[in-house]
């Protein structure tokens, strides 16, 4: 048979829908977004028809940075977009994980129906879904808990990066564990996420240090300080309770901050990437 008679040539459809398809179409829809340079959480928020909590929630993610060519969840709806992690969880089951404390079981139930368009069975009847399944929980967000920049106010750089580096004072290649930030001497440290002071004082190398343990177990620690302002036991909030000031005491070649996160095994890891998430 002469197949080629009966073709249709079709162009293909893009490869990301449009953000305002997702602000005229009424019923739930998600996608992959690719970043592009200059865009912020904000406007991508506003772009598909959503809040920014809802996109931080549904992706896990503070988006204190946005890398250009990386992808996240976007969808229309307010809330968290959740994602079913076995093949079997019940309706039931994820509106009692995650309804509020003083939410009525029922009425959450019959929002999440209505918000994905289930059919009103689901309310009769034992409702499971399978792995991958996405469902709209409206009105949830997710306290993130994540790493913040460790200073209040805009932008920073990064004079020396995690990684081998050779050393300005001690002359030699040896592996740096956290980042150094220079800042102005005299500007105020702030923690990267709450948690208890378990250092504060003079650490050979470090200078003035202040070490802060988190929920998790994982550590992170502030060195260079002029002087520290807090104390060992003390309980202490991101971004709100200062820590000290930035100095250049131990081994620094000037005012900066040197700021490391350590995991609850003990790892040092690169913090830059680490800024808003947990």
């Amino acid at each position: 048979m002469d197949y080629a008679r009966l073709s249709v040539l079709t162009p293909p459809g893009p490869a990301e829908p449009p953000p305002e398809a997702f602000r005229k179409i009424p019923r739930l829809i998600h996608a992959r977004h690719r970043i592009v340079k200059g865009e912020d959480i904000r406007t991508i928020a506003v772009s598909y028809g959503t809040d920014v909590r809802s996109l931080q929630s549904t992706n896990n993610n503070e988006f204190i940075f946005l890398s250009k060519g990386g992808y996240i969840r976007v969808h229309n709806g307010r809330g968290l977009l959740y994602e079913v992690t076995v093949d079997g969880e019940t309706l039931d089951g994820i509106a009692g994980r995650f309804k509020s404390k003083d939410a009525d079981l029922a009425a959450f139930k019959i929002e999440i129906v209505r918000e994905n368009g289930l059919p009103p069975s689901a309310l009769l009847a034992p409702h499971k879904f399978k792995k991958g399944d996405r469902l709209q929980l409206p009105g949830v967000y997710i306290n993130l808990d994540a790493y913040r920049l460790p200073f209040n106010g805009g932008g920073i750089r990064i004079s020396s990066s995690f990684g081998m580096r050779y050393h300005p004072i001690l002359k030699r290649r040896i592996f740096h564990k956290g980042c150094d930030i220079p800042m102005p001497s005299g500007t105020p440290v702030y923690p990267s996420r709450s948690g208890a002071v378990v250092f504060s004082g003079w650490k050979e190398g470090y200078g003035y240090t202040v070490e802060l343990r988190h929920k998790d177990g994982s550590m992170t620690r502030y060195a260079h300080l002029s002087k520290a302002l807090v104390a060992a036991g003390a309980e202490v909030q991101k971004s709100k309770s200062m820590l000290g000031r930035v100095g250049s005491s131990g081994l620094s070649t000037g005012p900066n901050l040197h700021f490391e996160m350590i995991t609850p095994s003990g790892r040092s890891i690169n913090p830059m990437k680490k800024i808003g998430r947990k």
